[in-house]
């Protein structure tokens, strides 16, 4: 295949320009979820305010112009952290998580529940796709570099599919051609593939914009915001209602409401790209300009849209070449090659997790050592971990043939405390070495599980269900708080259950059913000691379905008498930690079919405003035992 430069260089500015654009248009009216009509006269704001759609791409070019073909999940781990100070939602969790010394993929699933179909990484697609023209599948491996880092399979394949369609099409101008391309790489029967395809079906069918809008959040909706199993499909809707006219694109998409800055910055994206920069109206390129606003610390030498599209056309051609792609950039001025950095290690190392990379006092994990490249004839293996652990071999003999090596991480049983940062150190004989981690896994004691097995005796309604409720108030204390006899309580309901009466908690959850299987309504109380090097302030982060009360230090922290959709930061509290040991006493609620609740600390800074979300997560903290 054979692309000329110029026309390269103009779809790929069309690219940047579109997402420019609908981001801008969509993100004063991120997270509405009604139906959304405005005039087309009404789409700009006064002012281009920066978007994370396009920031983290910008971070990525950089890192591909130093890293070249050989970048890894790892280099755009550490570049995010280094300069992209963007904490929200599932870009938190992979932070964190990094911090923990967890790597990608495991950093987009662990603890990362909600978020982990988030939109956060579908929208970072497009770079991928650019330089890699006419390289779907090469635009797609990297694309799942990429993704890895914050999200799982659903959002991932997202994020391929994205990439490949714009890495084809340079060469293949049909939304609908491309899309049955790669639709394969989206989780067969997974909601956002079902929910793709019903986009489609719904155009063919004749069904309005509104009620295929309506269908699809019937068959399977979500209330997230900015969730790509409903986003990803209305982006397609925006692109099949709006044919290849962009105003009118950007226009549908915004209509369907949620995550629009997203979905109007992805379909936008493709319609500029295949249209060329040189082909958008003027009307909706002059709002834009040509500066490239960004949010994150890093900036590039020259802060506009045309550089930014003249650096990564100059990549697309450089990887052509050096990856021998089939695809010809033809009359390409001369260009600066890459640098000596662009050169993959001979040697790297990589861990595999069995399953979470978390730990209680006690416990094993099992992890794989991976060496890829060149491997020494007789090599050897070196395995440390932090005080108190033992690693089972600590040392392995590693050749050609043998470069996978099975470890244990036992996990110490007696210790004065257990921090939730575990580094670990593997170093090879000739010289490579990698970091990772375990994280230590919350202990929560449980002082009891409480109920009422009567009503009321002046509540007529529940008298009459008697037989077959057992009640239960958040109003009632069932033992003294916020003080009480923790030692007694917790010895007590050892001795009752049989064994001891403590929760681990890996991902955050209180997860009560590892010890009680009483079900029905029922209280209960769990308390946790929790180190904190240094006094702080921080946000106490709670997601609950049922309601819950929280002491810290005697004193109450937060409430709710609710019954909720799960999801990690329903109620939020400031709080203040002190230096050193933190008592923490949680009462439970439960009066439905399940209980889920989880419980984390974030940082309080200031730094970057007042709202937890722009927060990072503590990593420092330890539990006494």
């Amino acid at each position: 295949m054979q692309l000329s430069y110029e026309r390269y260089l103009d779809q790929v500015l069309g690219g940047w320009i579109g997402k420019s654009m609908g981001g801008a248009i969509g993100a004063r009216f991120e997270g509405y979820k009604g139906w959304i009509e405005i005039a087309a006269s009404e789409m700009f704001p006064d002012k281009m305010p920066p978007n994370d759609d396009l920031d983290l791409q910008v971070l990525w070019l950089k890192v591909l112009e130093e890293k070249g073909a050989a970048l890894t999940s790892d280099d755009l781990a550490a570049a995010w952290l280094e300069g992209c100070w963007y904490p929200f939602n599932e870009y938190g969790i992979f932070r964190r998580n990094w911090q923990l010394g967890i790597h990608p993929p495991m950093s987009g699933r662990y603890g990362n529940q909600f978020w982990e179909t988030g939109e956060g990484c579908p929208i970072r697609s497009e770079i991928w796709g650019y330089v890699f023209p006419g390289a779907p599948d090469l635009a797609a491996q990297y694309a799942a570099y990429d993704g890895a880092l914050d999200h799982t399979e659903q959002s991932v394949g997202a994020e391929q599919m994205l990439a490949a369609m714009a890495a084809m099409a340079f060469f293949v101008p049909d939304v609908r051609r491309l899309t049955s391309m790669f639709i394969h790489y989206l989780p067969a029967g997974a909601p956002i593939e079902r929910l793709t395809r019903a986009a489609f079906q719904c155009y063919d069918e004749g069904v309005s914009l509104r009620d295929a809008r309506d269908r699809l959040m019937a068959l399977a909706g979500h209330p997230e915001a900015c969730d790509s199993q409903i986003n990803i499909p209305f982006t397609f809707l925006g692109l099949l209602y709006g044919g290849n006219d962009l105003e009118k694109v950007m226009l549908s998409a915004l209509a369907c409401g949620y995550d629009t800055d997203c979905t109007l910055a992805s379909a936008a994206a493709l319609v500029g790209q295949i249209l060329g920069a040189s082909r958008i109206p003027e009307s909706l390129k002059a709002p834009i300009g040509d500066e490239l606003v960004m949010g994150i610390q890093y900036r590039r030498p020259e802060m506009t849209l045309t550089a930014l599209a003249r650096d990564t056309a100059r990549m697309g051609v450089l990887l052509a070449r050096e990856l021998a792609t089939g695809v010809t950039i033809a009359d390409a001025p001369e260009l600066t090659p890459l640098p000596a950095t662009a050169q993959a290690p001979a040697t790297r190392l990589r861990i595999d997790y069995a399953g979470l990379p978390a730990a209680a006092p006690g416990d094993a994990l099992r992890v794989t050592a991976h060496i890829e490249g060149v491997a020494a004839e007789d090599g050897v293996l070196t395995v440390e971990g932090p005080a108190g652990w033992t690693v089972v071999p600590a040392t392995a003999p590693v050749s050609p043939i043998r470069r996978a090596i099975p470890l244990t991480l036992h996990a110490p049983l007696a210790a004065e405390s257990w921090p939730l940062r575990n580094l670990f150190a593997a170093r090879l004989s000739t010289g490579e070495t990698y970091q990772f981690g375990v994280a230590g896994a919350g202990l929560y004691k449980l002082l009891g599980i409480y109920y009422d097995a009567l009503p009321d005796e002046d509540d007529p309604i529940q008298q009459a269900r008697r037989f077959n409720q057992h009640y239960v108030s958040l109003q009632k204390e069932y033992i003294p708080e916020p003080e009480p006899d923790v030692a007694g309580l917790y010895d007590a309901w050892s001795r009752k259950l049989g064994r001891p009466a403590l929760i681990a908690s890996y991902e955050n959850e209180i997860d009560l059913a590892r010890l009680i299987g009483l079900r029905g309504p029922y209280c209960a109380y769990v308390y946790r000691e929790i180190i904190c090097p240094e006094e702080r302030p921080g946000y106490l982060v709670i997601g609950n379905n049922e309601a819950f009360r929280v002491y810290l230090n005697g004193e109450l922290a937060g409430e709710n008498d609710e019954s909720v959709w799960w999801t990690p930061f329903n109620n939020v509290f400031p709080v203040r930690l002190r230096q050193g040991v933190n008592r923490l006493l949680v009462k439970l609620v439960k009066r439905g079919e399940d209980l889920h609740f989880t419980l984390a600390f974030r940082h309080q800074t200031g730094q970057w405003g007042q709202h937890h979300q722009v927060e990072d997560w503590m990593v420092d903290l330890s539990d006494k035992i």
